[in-house]
């Protein structure tokens, strides 16, 4: 597994972030609402029409558009209902969908599920985890300054905030903490567009929380 990018990416001003998948080489891309979602379905040049968040808080989305070499994994949080739920229902809904998604990236290689090592899938789900964990809780600390009117957010607070949210987590179950979710290396930034787009079908796989 390749080591997670430590420098923010060269493009910017997105409403979406991107996770990597280490030696795989596909992106996933980690949205907040419908509107990111179209964003990152125009930059992954996915011409057919897709939504998210139509029945449940949480999906994950594979779409691979067909005589094409055009394909896209993506997560997607309802982040205003998330935000109603404890941190460690949060945390569960994290995982429940990197698990989907660690299965979406085995498929796009084309793997065979049977063909998949239980240390391979763990190491990938580990490696994907940390990133969206890492990257849930830098949307949830730059959303409490923007309403504080103050968009600028550092490297310490967002991991003071990645902090916060483990420990909120533990406590609840009573467990050691901060110790309990290996904390990541970098926080994961926002990356930009590149507009493109070829007509054809798309095949979707749709995977929704609770």
């Amino acid at each position: 597994m390749t080591k997670n990018s430590s420098s923010p990416s060269p493009l910017e001003n997105k409403p979406y972030y991107v996770a990597d998948t280490g030696h795989f080489g596909m992106k996933i891309k980690v949205c907040f609402s419908d509107h990111a979602f179209q964003e990152a379905l125009k930059d992954s040049k996915i011409t057919t029409k897709h939504h998210a968040l139509d029945l449940g808080l949480a999906e994950s989305h594979y779409i691979q558009q067909e005589g094409t070499t055009h394909a896209m994994m993506a997560i997607v949080f309802n982040w205003e209902d998330m935000a109603k739920l404890d941190s460690l229902e949060r945390m569960g809904i994290i995982y429940h969908e990197v698990s989907h998604t660690t299965t979406h990236v085995f498929e796009y290689i084309g793997e065979e599920e049977t063909k998949i090592g239980d240390e391979s899938r763990s190491y990938l789900g580990e490696h994907i985890f940390k990133q969206v964990f890492s990257i849930y809780a830098t949307e949830d600390y730059n959303r409490a300054r923007a309403r504080k009117g103050n968009r600028k957010v550092s490297d310490k607070e967002r991991e003071a905030a990645l902090r916060a949210l483990i420990q909120m987590g533990g406590e609840r179950d009573g467990s050691a903490g901060s110790d309990s979710v290996p904390k990541p290396k970098s926080v994961p930034r926002r990356t930009k567009n590149s507009n493109g787009s070829v007509k054809s079908k798309t095949s979707a796989r749709v995977r929704r929380a609770g």
